[in-house]
């Protein structure tokens, strides 16, 4: 697997909790297109100084985003977890460089993850680097929310990273049905 420590929501070994009750956001890190951090003004390129934005989701290398569990999640009731990647534009200068808590834009997500399906070193959700969308959102930050559904709250559970990779690295046609012969 090819990462970049730049690119990870949830580093290796992160272990973010999911302890949180009814209705929680729990967000990752925010990544920087540009690499400089939240709150730092883009660095000015011949001269021409503008708001970085740019769209990951085109092209034949697209990245992929993976996110893996640690602790198995523990839930109460009927309780279920939302995976949602979010865009958000540069405000630029007047915005202090970091995106307003409404300027968070789902680009995709996955919804109803069951505990059953948050073991430990489960991968509950692994999504495409996909287009933008408004397709003028141009976002200069990306995240990953985690909402716990109001049906309850989670007792128990980590996310041990959430890692962008250039390829898919896992063996998809392993879950191919098998009703065939070759003859």
């Amino acid at each position: 697997m090819l990462t970049d420590a730049l690119l990870a929501f949830v580093p290796i070994g992160g272990n973010l909790s999911l302890v949180a009750p009814a209705s929680s956001v729990i967000l990752s890190n925010v990544v920087d297109q540009l690499g400089v951090g939240v709150g730092v003004a883009p660095p000015s390129i011949i001269g021409n100084q503008s708001n970085f934005g740019s769209d990951m989701g085109v092209g034949g290398l697209r990245p992929e985003l993976m996110i893996s569990i640690g602790t198995a999640v523990v839930a109460t009731s009927s309780s279920t977890l939302k995976v949602a990647f979010q865009g958000a534009p540069d405000p630029g200068a007047a915005g202090n460089y970091t995106p307003a808590s409404t300027a968070w834009v789902d680009i995709v997500s996955q919804d109803g993850i069951t505990a059953a399906n948050l073991t430990a070193n489960a991968i509950p959700a692994r999504f495409p680097w996909l287009p933008t969308m408004p397709p003028n959102l141009r976002p200069r930050f990306y995240r990953l929310a985690f909402t716990i559904s109001a049906l309850g709250s989670f007792t128990a559970g980590t996310v041990a990273s959430a890692l962008v990779t250039t390829v898919r690295d896992d063996y998809a046609a392993k879950y191919a049905q098998k009703n065939y012969s070759v003859q």
